[in-house]
């Protein structure tokens, strides 16, 4: 997860601030470092988030129902009486 992370923010860092130079360069229009910031944060915290929830969906699959001898388990592993 860390490694997700940290390889999200360098690539949101280094794409944000290389397309706000070349934007300048070729339109003139400055885009604010505090802007910039914004920006790799909220790609950041989006890529976390998106990774989180993969993460969460592979663990999913990989969980096993409980069987025991409940009455009231409404899935196939009710024991038929």
């Amino acid at each position: 997860m860390k490694k997700t992370v940290w390889t999200s923010f360098g690539v949101a860092l280094v794409l944000v601030f290389a397309i706000s130079e070349v934007g300048y360069y070729f339109t003139g229009i400055y885009v604010d470092v505090l802007l910039r910031v914004a920006l790799v944060f909220g790609v950041t915290m989006g890529a976390t988030i998106f990774a989180t929830s993969i993460d969460l969906i592979q663990n999913l699959e990989k969980e096993k129902p409980l069987s025991g001898n409940v009455r009231d388990t409404l899935g196939a592993d009710r024991r038929k009486d």
